[in-house]
């Protein structure tokens, strides 16, 4: 039971507590961070019901976009420090990071063929990916070197090398995956490059379809936010 003084002052009786007061609550600074989604999300709902913290007026919110970084965000006012932010990332799907496109990402006989075995719902030719499949198992190579080294005696030298490899495997393929985190699947060609080392033979992809897709996705990601945020303020970094 809380302490308290009972007082009668003209002949009415008022109660007094004793002890500590609770610490009052003051307000916490919304920031948020998630997919590209998120600015656009946030202000399809807050646009028209928001409270005071989080309220979208055209005068105060500042949209700032980042094409480099694949970054938007909003700030609904720069000048309250508990104003709510959002930030809105592109990220590479998990997909594409397991492939390693373009990203220098190399493979051995057995992982590669493990990445294409595990990896068929993105085939969207199922058979085409069986072929890639048994030929990768079955796979031989022979490797061809001519070195030449030329002198004479006036000091003048010329050196060649020359290194082919032949297989008798398929050279590319057609994958249906998503580019960026949360959105759609596309499909583009892919090549399969080989490469001799110490070791043996190593593996990657490359794909110039998937280069100029990401140009393309990147734009069509902003003008799609973009649209919600028609009226503020928007800076491009």
């Amino acid at each position: 039971m809380k302490p308290e003084l009972n007082l009668t002052v003209s002949g009415k009786e008022s109660t007094i507590l004793i002890g500590t007061a609770n610490t009052p609550l003051l307000p916490v600074k919304l920031e948020i961070s998630g997919n590209f989604s998120s600015v656009g999300n946030f202000l399809k709902v807050k646009k028209s019901d928001a409270n005071e913290f989080q309220e979208i007026l055209t005068e105060n919110a500042i949209v700032t976009c980042d094409y480099d970084n694949l970054t938007i965000k909003l700030e609904t006012n720069p000048n309250d420090e508990y104003a709510t932010v959002v930030v809105g990332k592109g990220e590479y799907s998990n997909e594409l990071k397991e492939f390693g496109i373009n990203q220098g990402k190399f493979f051995t006989r057995e992982s590669l063929i493990k990445i294409l075995r595990y990896n068929r719902r993105f085939f969207p030719n199922k058979e085409e990916n069986a072929k890639l499949l048994s030929s990768y198992q079955n796979f031989t190579a022979s490797v061809k070197k001519d070195i030449s080294d030329n002198s004479d005696l006036r000091g003048n030298a010329a050196r060649s090398f020359n290194k082919q490899i032949k297989t008798d495997i398929a050279e590319n393929f057609v994958i249906s995956i998503p580019i960026f985190k949360g959105e759609s699947p596309v499909t583009f060609p892919v090549e399969i490059c080989i490469e001799e080392n110490d070791s043996g033979v190593r593996f990657w992809f490359e794909s110039v379809e998937l280069a100029e897709l990401l140009e393309v996705k990147k734009d069509a990601l902003f003008e799609r936010e973009l649209q919600f945020c028609e009226g503020l303020a928007i800076i491009y970094k």
